[in-house]
C-alpha cells in the first residue's frame, strides 16, 4: 500500500472501535498503533441512556459526514423519537485541533436537564505486555523473523496469506508482540484439505540467518512456544541434533545444545520429523550460556494508560507516557465536574450513575446497595469531564462548545461556529426533486459509508486507517471493502481509491497476491472499473500505476499463478472453497449450506466465482486496451471465452431454467447439477442468475432467467430481489441471506439489465431498493446489513455501509444532475456537462450494442434531443431529467442539449 495515502487520512477522525466520539491517529508514540479516544456521551438526569458503544444499538445515528473526513455528525436520540435528542458534530478547525457542537433538543412539554459526559482515554493495541527477561550475554531474535517458511504440503494461500499477514504468522495474545509462526485459522476451517498445523508433517521447515554478536564456550539454543494441542510431541531435525517441543497447552521453552559458537552469521534450520495430530506455535529464539539457561522468563506488564493530568482555566491537559503528544480538552460550559472510570469499558460504569452528576455518584461502577458485584470487563482508564446541569425549557434547544488540540491551539467560541457553518454548507448537495423522497436514507447510507473508518487495523506490519463495512468489524474484508469504494466513488473519488490500494499487493510482496479476508468476491475489479469511467483522461492516466498489481490479482483469481488452487476443475470452472467456507459471500446461501453438509467442498464449483472470472476478465481486457497492455488482450478474451463456456455447457439446468451449482467426479469432470434429494436443483436463486451478469447467456436462456427474476413468485418481491427463489423448497423466511433482500447482486443485477437494454427494468431495480430503504430509514434512522422480505424491516447490523453502499450508487445514477451511468460492457472516455445540467458530451465505447446509458440533466427542461455521431438516437425519459439513451453504435459521442 502506498503510505502517501496513509498521510492524506486526517490525524483526527471517527477512529475508535469501541465508542462514537473523536479520535487521533498517535502516530509519535512510541507504541505502534496507539490511538487517543475522545468519547461523547451525552444524556439527561436520571435515565438509562447507553454509552455510544460501535459494536451495538446505543442510541446514536451517523447523521452526516464530509467525504473527505474533515466534518461528521451523529445524533444520540435521548428519548425516542425526535423527543429529546443531542446533535453531536465534529469538525476540523486545523490539523491538529477539532471543534465539538453538542446541540440538545427538547421537543417535550416539559422541562429537561442533561448532561454530557466527554470521556478521555489512550488506547493501544495490547494493554498487557510480554516482555523476555534475559541474560547479559545473549542473541535474540523473534520466530516472524525468519529467512524462509516451508510447509512440506504446500497450502493454497503459500502466496495468499489472510489479512496481509507474513506466511505462517499467527495471533497469540502471550506471545511477544503478540505475534508467532504457526499455522493460520485457515486451514484448520478448510477441513477437506486435510492440512495439519505447522511441525506436524515431515519436512516442515524454519530457517534463519542471524548475525551473532557473542561468541559462547557452551551455547545454547533457547525457543519459547506452545503446541497446538496435548496430543503429542513436536520434534524437529538440526544441524545440532534434534529439538523437541514437549506437547503442552501453555508456553514453554524448549533447548537444544549449541555447543561452541563464535560471532558471525549463524545458519539454523529447523525440519520437522512429523506428527499423527501436533503442530506447533513458535514465539522466539535466544542463545544463551548453558549456565544462564533458567534466567530466561517472559514478564507480563500493563502499560500505563493513566495520564499526568493538569487544569489549566477550561483546559485539560492529558500527557500519556510512550511519547505521545499532550492533549488538550478546552470546554467553554464553566460547570464541569471532574471523575474517574478505572475500566476500558464505559459499561461498567452503572448507567444510573453516568447520568447523575452529583458527587454520590462518582464511584461509578459501585452498585446500589452492593446489590450486584462490581464489573471489570477491560483493562483501561477514562477521565471524564461532566457538563452538567444543561437545563432545557420546553421546546427549546441548547449548545454547548467544546475543542480538542495536540498542539495548544486557541479558539474562541465564536471562530467554532464560525468554521462549523462553512463545513455544514458544503455538506448541502442538491437532487432532482423526483429523488427528494430518497434523500434522507441516502444521506444516513453516504454517513455510515464514511463513519464506519477505524484505527488500527494491521496491514502487514503497517497500522493503517481503513474503512469497514460495520464498526461491528475489527478487521479487513475483501468483498465489502470493493463495494464500500463503489458506494464512495459517488463522493471521493479520492477515498474511493484510497480503499482500492489498500487491497492491492506491492510488486515485491512474497505473502500475498492481494489482499485477503472472507468471501473471495473479486470487487476490487469492479471498483477499479467504476472509478475508470468517473474520471476524465488525465485522471485515467494516473491509475495506470494499479494495472500490474490488479493483474497479479486477475492471474491468482483465475487459477494462473503462485500456487492458486482456483482452477483444478477440468470443467474449466472455478472454486474458492479452498480459501473461505464462502464463496460468494451469502452466508446461507442453500447451495453452499449443502455442499459443506455433505462435505463437498472438493468436488462440487459454485457458480457465481466463473461468473465474477468472466465479467473482470473482460474488464481487465478494456482496461489492457486502453492502457496499451496489449500483450494481455488475448489471455483476457480467451479466459473470458473459455470460462464462459464452461458455465453454459455444465451449469444450465433446463428443467428449472436455473444456472446450478456443478458436482465433479472424482477425476474432476462435470458429472451434474448439486440437486436436492427429491431432484431441485439447489441453485434456484441469485447465484443461479448470475451468468447475466457475465452476459455468456443465449437469448432462450436469457429470457428463462428474466422470467425468475421478475415473477413476484419467485425472485422479485416488493422490498427488492431475494436472495432465494421464494418458490424454492429450501426457501426459508428467516434466514440472513435466505428469505432477505441484499444490495450487492441487485447492483450487479442492475449494471446488467443496462447492458442488456431493459431501462424500464433496471430502474424498477433501483427504485424498488430505495423505496425499501427509506422506508426503514425514516423509521429507524439504521442503515441495515438486509431488508427481510416477510416484515420489510432491516435487519442484522444496525450501522452497515459495506454491502449496502449501491443504495448511493442508485440515487445519483437517477436523481443527481451531472451522472453519467453505464453497464458493464460500456467504457466512458470522458463525458461533460454545461454549467446548468441543460446540455452534455459524452463519449463512449461498447461491446454491447442496444445497451444503455443513462444521464441525469436539469430537470427544469421537458423536453430534450439526443444524437449520436450527428444521428437522433432512441431515448426515454421516464424520470423528469433522466435520460435513458440507447447505444446502436459500437462507439460514438452523444450530445444531448435541452429544447
Amino acid at each position: 500500500m502506498d503510505l502517501e495515502k496513509q498521510k492524506q487520512m486526517p490525524v483526527w477522525g471517527p477512529y475508535s472501535k469501541k465508542y462514537m466520539g473523536l479520535s487521533r491517529v498517535m502516530k509519535e508514540s512510541a507504541i505502534p498503533g496507539a490511538r487517543f479516544d475522545l468519547v461523547i456521551y451525552p444524556t439527561y438526569a436520571n435515565s438509562s441512556v447507553p454509552a455510544p458503544n460501535v459494536t451495538v444499538p446505543s442510541n446514536y445515528h451517523p447523521w452526516q459526514a464530509d467525504p473527505e473526513g474533515r466534518y461528521f455528525q451523529y445524533r444520540y436520540e435521548l428519548i425516542w423519537k425526535d423527543q429529546l435528542y443531542a446533535d453531536v458534530e465534529f469538525f476540523e478547525l486545523d490539523e491538529e485541533t477539532w471543534g465539538v457542537r453538542v446541540e440538545y433538543h427538547n421537543h417535550t412539554d416539559r422541562p429537561q436537564n442533561c448532561l454530557l459526559n466527554l470521556l478521555s482515554a489512550i488506547e493501544y493495541p495490547q494493554i498487557t505486555v510480554n516482555t523476555p527477561v534475559l541474560p547479559e550475554k545473549h542473541d535474540y531474535w523473534k520466530a516472524i523473523d525468519y529467512q524462509n517458511l516451508q510447509f512440506a504440503r504446500k497450502r493454497p494461500w503459500d502466496r495468499l496469506n489472510p489479512d496481509g499477514l507474513k506466511k505462517g504468522e499467527v495471533q497469540q495474545k502471550d506471545f511477544v508482540d503478540g505475534v508467532g509462526v504457526g499455522e493460520t485459522f485457515y486451514a484448520f476451517m478448510a477441513a477437506h484439505l486435510k492440512l495439519k498445523a505447522f511441525g506436524g508433517d515431515s519436512d516442515d521447515t524454519i530457517s534463519f540467518r542471524q548475525e551473532i554478536k557473542n561468541q559462547y564456550r557452551n551455547g545454547v539454543l533457547c525457543v519459547r512456544y506452545q503446541t497446538v494441542n496435548e496430543s503429542e510431541n513436536v520434534v524437529f531435525a538440526t544441524a545440532y541434533g534434534d529439538i523437541t517441543f514437549e506437547k503442552t497447552n501453555t508456553t514453554r521453552i524448549a533447548f537444544l545444545e549449541l555447543g561452541q559458537l563464535e560471532p558471525g552469521v549463524f545458519q539454523l534450520d529447523l525440519v520437522s520429523k512429523g506428527t499423527n495430530g501436533n503442530g506447533v506455535k513458535l514465539d522466539f529464539f535466544c542463545i544463551v550460556e548453558r549456565e544462564d539457561i533458567h534466567e530466561i522468563t517472559v514478564t507480563q506488564t500493563k502499560r500505563n494508560v493513566i495520564p499526568d493530568i493538569e487544569e489549566t482555566g477550561h483546559t485539560t491537559k492529558y500527557r500519556y507516557h510512550y511519547h505521545e503528544k499532550e492533549i488538550g480538552l478546552t470546554i467553554f460550559n464553566p460547570r464541569v465536574r471532574k471523575r474517574t472510570l478505572h475500566s476500558g469499558c464505559i459499561e461498567d460504569a452503572l448507567v444510573t450513575r453516568m447520568s447523575n452528576s452529583d458527587h454520590t455518584y462518582d464511584d461509578l461502577t459501585r452498585s446500589f446497595s452492593n446489590s450486584f458485584q462490581q464489573k471489570h470487563s477491560d483493562d483501561g482508564f477514562y477521565h471524564i469531564n461532566v457538563v452538567e446541569a444543561i437545563f432545557l425549557a420546553p421546546n427549546t434547544s441548547k449548545t454547548e462548545y467544546l475543542y480538542v488540540s495536540s498542539t495548544g491551539a486557541q479558539y474562541t467560541q465564536e471562530q467554532l461556529e464560525k468554521k462549523r457553518l462553512l463545513y455544514v454548507e458544503q455538506q448541502q448537495k442538491c437532487c432532482n426533486r423526483a429523488g427528494e423522497p430518497f434523500a434522507f436514507a441516502v444521506r444516513l447510507m453516504k454517513s455510515a459509508i464514511f463513519s464506519n473508518v477505524v484505527y488500527p487495523i494491521c496491514r502487514h506490519g503497517c497500522q493503517i486507517i481503513h474503512y469497514t463495512p460495520g464498526k461491528r468489524w475489527d478487521s479487513l474484508y475483501t468483498w465489502d471493502s470493493g463495494m464500500i469504494g463503489i458506494g464512495m466513488l459517488e463522493y471521493s473519488t479520492q477515498k474511493a481509491e484510497y480503499v482500492l490500494d489498500t487491497y492491492l499487493s506491492e510488486k515485491d510482496n512474497q505473502d500475498f497476491a492481494f489482499l485477503f479476508h472472507g468471501s473471495m468476491v473479486p470487487t476490487q475489479f469492479y471498483l477499479f472499473y467504476e472509478l475508470l469511467q468517473k474520471l476524465p483522461p488525465e485522471g485515467k492516466a494516473r491509475l495506470k500505476q494499479y494495472y500490474p498489481m490488479l493483474r497479479r490479482y486477475y492471474q491468482f483469481f483465475a487459477g494462473k499463478s503462485e500456487g492458486s488452487t482456483t482452477a483444478r476443475y477440468k470443467s474449466g470452472l472455478l472454486t474458492v472453497y479452498d480459501y473461505f467456507y464462502n464463496a460468494s459471500g451469502m452466508d446461507d446461501y442453500p447451495a453452499q449450506v449443502e455442499l459443506h453438509k455433505q462435505k463437498l467442498e472438493h468436488s462440487v464449483a459454485p457458480l457465481c466465482s466463473s461468473v465474477h472470472l468472466v465479467r473482470i476478465a473482460k474488464f481487465m481486457k478494456a482496461i489492457a486496451e486502453y492502457f496499451g497492455y496489449e500483450q494481455d488482450v488475448q489471455q483476457y478474451a480467451d479466459d473470458a471465452k473459455q470460462v464462459g463456456d464452461a458455465i453454459v455447457n455444465h451449469a444450465w439446468d433446463e428443467e428449472s431454467g436455473y444456472f446450478g451449482y456443478v458436482v465433479h467426479d472424482g477425476n474432476l469432470y462435470a458429472a451434474g447439477i448439486l440437486r436436492t434429494e427429491t431432484g431441485e436443483n439447489y441453485n434456484k436463486g441469485v447465484d443461479g442468475v448470475t451468468p447475466l451478469i457475465a452476459g455468456v447467456t443465449t437469448p432462450e436462456q436469457t429470457q428463462r432467467l428474466l422470467a425468475h427474476l421478475t415473477s413476484q413468485q419467485e425472485l422479485f418481491t416488493p422490498v427488492g430481489i431475494s436472495t432465494v427463489d421464494q418458490s424454492a423448497g429450501y426457501y426459508y423466511d428467516n434466514g440472513y441471506w435466505n428469505g432477505s433482500v441484499w444490495l450487492p447482486y441487485q447492483y450487479f443485477l442492475w449494471k446488467s439489465m443496462l447492458d442488456l437494454g431493459y431501462g424500464e427494468f433496471a430502474e424498477k431495480i433501483a427504485k424498488t431498493a430505495l423505496h425499501a430503504w427509506s422506508q426503514e430509514t425514516d423509521f429507524s434512522y439504521n442503515t441495515f446489513e438486509l431488508i427481510q422480505i416477510e416484515s420489510e424491516r432491516g435487519g442484522w447490523f444496525h450501522q452497515f455501509s459495506g454491502l449496502s453502499s449501491p443504495l448511493v450508487v442508485w440515487y445519483h445514477s437517477y436523481y443527481k444532475p451531472g451522472n453519467v451511468t453505464v453497464g458493464f460492457d460500456t467504457w466512458l472516455e470522458e463525458w461533460h456537462f454545461s454549467n446548468d445540467y441543460s446540455s452534455a458530451r459524452i463519449q463512449y465505447k461498447t461491446s454491447r450494442v442496444g445497451g444503455l446509458l443513462l444521464a441525469v440533466m436539469n430537470e427544469e427542461y421537458s423536453d430534450y434531443s439526443v444524437t449520436i455521431d450527428g444521428e437522433p438516437a432512441r431515448f426515454a425519459q421516464r424520470i423528469p431529467g433522466t435520460l435513458e439513451i440507447q447505444l446502436l453504435h459500437c462507439q460514438g459521442e452523444v450530445i444531448v442539449q435541452a429544447k
